[in-house]
C-alpha cells in the first residue's frame, strides 16, 4: 500500500521542483502573483490533469510498442514538472494544507 511519510512527498515540493527545474518555478510563481485563491487552484487541477494525462499516453505506448516514443516520455517528465510546480506554488498561497490532507479520511462524502 502507498502511504505517505510526509507532506514533501506528494509533489517532492522540498528539495525536488525547486532544485531540479527552478526558472518553472520562478515563471509559476510570477504568474501566481497575479491570480486569485480560485485562479491558482484551477491551474493546478489542469496541470495535474495533464501530468495524468502524459502519464496515460506514455503507458499506452509502453503497452502498445514495448516502449514508449521520446515525446511522450518527455511530456510526462514535463507534465510532473508542471504540476509539482503548481503544488509548490498553491502551498505557499495556503491552498494545500498538509494537515487537512493527512487528516482525510478517504470518504467522498
Amino acid at each position: 500500500m502507498f502511504t505517505l511519510t510526509s507532506f514533501d512527498d506528494i509533489a517532492g515540493i522540498a528539495d525536488g521542483i525547486e532544485t531540479t527545474n527552478p526558472c518553472m518555478v520562478e515563471r509559476i510563481r510570477r504568474a501566481a502573483d497575479s491570480l486569485g485563491r480560485h485562479e491558482i487552484a484551477a491551474r493546478l487541477g489542469q496541470a495535474i490533469t495533464e501530468a495524468t494525462d502524459a502519464a496515460h499516453a506514455r503507458d499506452f505506448e509502453q503497452a502498445q510498442f514495448g516502449e514508449a516514443s521520446a515525446d511522450a516520455i518527455v511530456d510526462c517528465e514535463y507534465y510532473d514538472d508542471l504540476a509539482a510546480a503548481w503544488s509548490l506554488v498553491a502551498s505557499e498561497h495556503q491552498l494545500i494544507i498538509p494537515h487537512s490532507i493527512f487528516a482525510h479520511d478517504g470518504s467522498v462524502h
